[in-house]
């Protein structure tokens, strides 16, 4: 028996109105342009599990969120490597400590183990080390580059990117490349429509939002 989709949108209506029909299977790539920030919010929210849609379902490995208890609900999103739009940081931990804590929670990882993850992956995305003040203590650029970091800790299912910016497209990609060997999915949303467009990023489906509804794109570039 095949394996289910990591992720799978099955006719999901949302509650802002969208309905979103997608399945994610395992080392697959999503490009995504959702419209506007509202309906990149609501596919986030409903691919974690935190809403549920209106009708159809909307299930990760195979499983509904509608259905599962909330201790394995936290455990099946702790599978899940999240880039957040700017200012989703805990602002009294460091970053550093921000990058670490989903790892600390979710695995059994000796802390040294963690930590040196997170300087190997802080150096693919430019930076210079982990940045080891505060969220307020860093400029923008480096903390898109953090984000990027806490979102590919581990060994995610899933890796779910808001919009990430555009200049770090490259090194994003090649990122992807890896984990996309390793069997990880990942949805990229974006509202700039020449990413949308590029070859360069090597998804396996391109969708977008036309008549209310996210699909494939039939005009895909």
């Amino acid at each position: 028996m095949a394996d289910p989709p990591v992720i799978e949108f099955d006719g999901a209506a949302l509650e802002n109105g969208i309905t979103v029909d997608l399945a994610l299977h395992a080392g697959e790539l999503a490009l995504i342009d959702p419209g506007d920030e509202s309906h990149e919010r609501a596919v986030v929210d409903a691919a974690c599990g935190l809403t549920v849609p209106v009708r159809g379902a909307v299930r990760m490995l195979g499983r509904d969120w509608r259905r599962l208890p909330p201790d394995l609900a936290n455990a099946l999103r702790g599978r899940i490597g999240h880039g957040f739009r700017p200012g989703a940081w805990i602002s009294y931990l460091s970053v550093l400590d921000n990058i670490m804590l989903a790892q600390l929670h979710h695995t059994t990882r000796p802390d040294a183990d963690i930590r040196n993850e997170a300087v190997r992956l802080s150096m693919a995305f430019g930076l210079p080390g982990v940045p080891t003040g505060l969220p307020a203590d860093c400029g923008p650029g480096d903390l898109a580059r953090a984000g990027l970091v806490r979102a590919f800790m581990g060994s995610p299912a899933l890796v779910i990117l808001e919009s990430p910016p555009g200049d770090l497209t490259g090194a994003l990609v090649n990122r992807i490349r890896t984990v996309r060997d390793r069997g990880t999915s990942v949805v990229w949303l974006t509202l700039a429509p020449e990413l949308w467009h590029d070859q360069a990023i090597p998804a396996s489906q391109r969708c977008r939002l036309h008549g209310g509804v996210i699909a494939a794109a039939k005009d895909r570039p």
